[in-house]
């Protein structure tokens, strides 16, 4: 849904670009008749106390939460049992419902059940009717039936839905849930509204040179706002591949982030600012809509004891019709169970994205990496808020989903603990598919342990490793199939990955390497490829034509 602004009169709307979920296919009824009573019912919620939700907010931060941003409150409103009804004189219906949540910054409306026919309409606005979103029309119902609003600035919303007389069926909704939002979403820079973005200084903003070879790697990472049980919080996590390459989009995150399994979620991608030195403000591409896929359950009590807290999300909306998905990169992973140091990438304290780089990835038991960072100088970390992020090898793949830690910029000596992915991936061989993350990265049990990432052309990501990347002779070269390679590998063994010129993987398998040896491509038909071998120290690739 495009975000609307009302600038001079209730016709007069403006379209804010890069925000729209679609397109805008109306404006409420009520802006542009004038035959109805301007009284709508309304809610008044009692005030909340800002210091002591933040002083919950403190505590909960010792205990290793994510970070909260907002309060939830637990309602049921309906057609039947709330709001205003009015029969219009075609026969229609039009029923709305004013919410009122004293000095929120922000609220948000969350639908237990949302399921309304063709031809009807649903807007939800500010009480001033500055802002408006939607349309929100059966287009929008989700298989689980949930649905959520978008963030409205200032304390007060309207709910607004309107059925034709012709429908084939009433529709039926359910608010269950109100978001109280007391931190500043739309970083305005207030210290009295509790701004998101209070990250330390000691990190890398996300367009900063020093991650010009992670740019990739960089566009998959994305904001998560997920609203529970109890509360709206803030989480990091990565849009990840999978042996497929078929562009599911799964994120990646962290259990812990979760507030119950009816949790909505809301991913926040290219949050970040313009310029390396902190400046300049784009507007968020967001999407609304996520289904839980798998996940460990986590006990902040006994922390990293417990398991490898990972969260395997699927976003529900269409990613692909977005034209800024052009840019987006879903990562790539190493399930094999070795660490090097590379990066990590997130959104400390929920604010823009940022990246720091380790000093040391060392394995903790067999579920964790422990990182340790730099101090003098420190080239950054991490914070409440980056929970769920990912950690990178050296080969820019994805090793760990972030779990807890004691550091921050004003105490980089601290450690932070990475569930691992090689754990993650069959959770010590549980049986439920829904506690590991294989059944969903490798659904055709290929057997693959690391896979490359792409970008949403299906290119597969390794351009931003030239740098890295060794290059072998394979001839001839066209080949009909049978061909020699020539390559100054380390190792004895190595894993061969073949792609095809859209970047899909179409043959995987062990070798053993020598300086010289023959490889077999008869099974290959036609066209462009380009070949991998990994033999666990370096990279090497080369492009094959098969033309027989």
């Amino acid at each position: 849904m495009k975000k609307l602004f009302l600038l001079v009169s209730l016709v007069v709307l403006v379209a804010i670009a890069g925000q729209a979920q679609k397109e805008v296919v109306g404006i409420p009824y009520s802006f542009i008749h004038n035959d109805i009573s301007l009284a709508v019912d309304r809610v008044d919620f009692p005030a909340y106390d800002l210091n002591e939700l933040l002083a919950e907010d403190a505590q909960k931060m010792k205990d290793g939460s994510p970070l909260r941003i907002g309060a939830v409150r637990h309602v049921s409103y309906n057609f039947n049992n709330s709001g205003r009804t009015d029969i219009l004189p075609d026969g229609s219906r039009l029923w709305r419902l004013t919410l009122h949540s004293p000095d929120a910054l922000a609220m948000a409306v969350f639908f237990s059940t949302y399921n309304i026919p063709e031809g009807a309409t649903m807007h939800v606005y500010s009480g001033d009717r500055k802002q408006l979103t939607g349309t929100y029309t059966a287009e929008d119902i989700e298989p689980n039936g949930v649905m959520a609003s978008e963030f409205i600035e200032g304390d007060e919303l309207t709910i607004e839905y309107h059925e034709p007389a012709d429908v084939l069926y009433h529709g039926v909704i359910e608010i269950d849930r109100v978001s109280h939002i007391y931190r500043d979403v739309w970083l305005t820079g207030d210290p009295e509204k509790g701004s998101v973005d209070d990250a330390g200084d000691c990190h890398y903003h996300a367009v900063c040179p020093e991650g010009a070879a992670w740019r990739n790697q960089i566009n998959s990472v994305v904001r998560i706002s997920i609203t529970g049980e109890s509360g709206t919080y803030f989480c990091s996590g990565a849009l990840i591949n999978n042996v497929r390459m078929d562009k599911t989009p799964y994120v990646l995150s962290a259990n812990h982030c979760l507030d119950g399994a009816s949790s909505s979620f809301r991913f926040d991608f290219f949050y970040q600012f313009k310029n390396c030195n902190g400046t300049g403000n784009d507007i968020v591409k967001y999407l609304n809509g996520g289904e839980i896929k798998a996940f460990i359950s986590y006990n902040s009590q006994t922390g990293t004891s417990t398991s490898s807290d990972f969260l395997l999300l699927l976003i529900t909306k269409d990613l692909a019709s977005k034209p800024w998905s052009d840019s987006l990169y879903f990562s790539g992973w190493d399930a094999s169970g070795a660490a090097s140091v590379g990066l990590a990438i997130h959104h400390p304290a929920g604010a823009r994205k940022r990246f720091s780089f380790p000093r040391q990835v060392s394995s903790y038991g067999n579920k964790y990496w422990e990182t340790k960072w730099y101090t003098n100088p420190n080239r950054g970390c991490t914070e409440q808020g980056s929970s769920g992020s990912p950690l990178f090898n050296a080969n820019k793949l994805i090793i760990g989903d972030l779990s807890s830690g004691s550091s921050d910029c004003d105490y980089p000596q601290g450690s932070d603990y990475y569930g691992k992915l090689s754990y993650s991936w069959t959770n010590n061989n549980n049986s439920s598919n829904n506690k590991k993350l294989k059944p969903w990265l490798d659904p055709d049990n290929t057997g693959v342990l690391t896979l490359p990432g792409m970008d949403f052309h299906g290119q597969v990501g390794v351009r931003d490793n030239s740098s890295h990347i060794q290059y072998f002779n394979v001839s001839p070269n066209p080949t009909a199939g049978n061909v020699v390679v020539r390559g100054s590998f380390k190792e004895t063994t190595g894993r061969c990955d073949i792609y095809n010129a859209m970047g899909m993987l179409v043959y995987s398998e062990q070798l053993s390497l020598s300086p010289s040896f023959n490889l077999n491509l008869d099974d290959l038909t036609n066209g462009i490829y380009f070949v991998e071998i990994n033999d666990g120290s370096q990279l090497f690739r080369s492009k094959v034509v098969i033309a027989k």
